[in-house]
């Protein structure tokens, strides 16, 4: 049997949504928690404030002892330094690349062209390959981009380094059935796949998520 890993994204998401204030003694002691009950990554917000950030990611990278501890950089590689200089010191760092392969993402939030998002993909896994072997690379936005720009991205990541690729559902619009031929036909058309880890993040727009992550597994997905 295959072993299915378990992340758990709350910190990550309660920064990205602001829906959800989390002080930083908060944040610690969630850490402790997740890290107790044995989920395999912890997903954490980036560097974003400074000197602030930078304590909290050292503080949690520290605290946790059995879990992946994941931080997300930004498409540059000052970013990638900083980030690593505060999560170096984690049992188990897991540099996150982020980057959104969907045209309207690409060319609306990161004002980038597809070749330049490939460049970036390509430089910034690289960057973080070369500071630790974990390195995951998240395809924002996935089920709704263009099928052969998902493959090369995905491609170029493999190449740089990433060995967990993790597609994201992002509108949270697919069905479990569609979702889990969405994830097949990647795994047919993708050799390189079958040398890493495939994740898969479902959002839960149509109250489906629990029932997409099923899905998922079942058609390949571990993460």
């Amino acid at each position: 049997m295959k072993e299915i890993r378990i992340s758990d994204v709350t910190m990550r998401q309660a920064a990205r949504t602001k829906q959800l204030a989390l002080t930083f003694k908060e944040k610690l002691e969630m850490a402790k928690l997740l890290d107790n009950l044995g989920v395999a990554s912890i997903e954490i917000e980036g560097i974003e404030d400074g000197k602030a950030d930078e304590l909290r990611v050292k503080s949690i990278a520290s605290a946790v002892k059995s879990s992946i501890v994941a931080v997300p950089v930004e498409l540059n590689e000052e970013s990638v330094a900083e980030t690593w200089e505060a999560l170096k010191g984690a049992k188990h760092p897991r540099l996150q690349v982020m980057a959104p392969v969907s045209t309207v993402q690409m060319e609306y939030l990161s004002r980038k062209k597809p070749d330049a998002m490939l460049a970036s993909i390509e430089s910034i896994v690289k960057a973080c390959a070369d500071k630790t072997e974990d390195v995951e690379f998240l395809a924002e936005d996935a089920t709704r981009a263009d099928s052969a720009f998902l493959q090369k991205a995905i491609e170029t990541a493999i190449a740089a380094g990433a060995k967990t690729v993790t597609v994201c559902d992002a509108t949270g619009a697919l069905l479990p059935e569609e979702l889990a031929a969405f994830l097949k036909n990647l795994i047919d058309t993708i050799p390189a796949l079958s040398n890493v880890t495939l994740g898969v993040a479902c959002a839960n727009t149509m109250a489906m998520a629990g029932a997409c992550a099923v899905a998922a597994v079942r058609a390949g997905a571990r993460e």
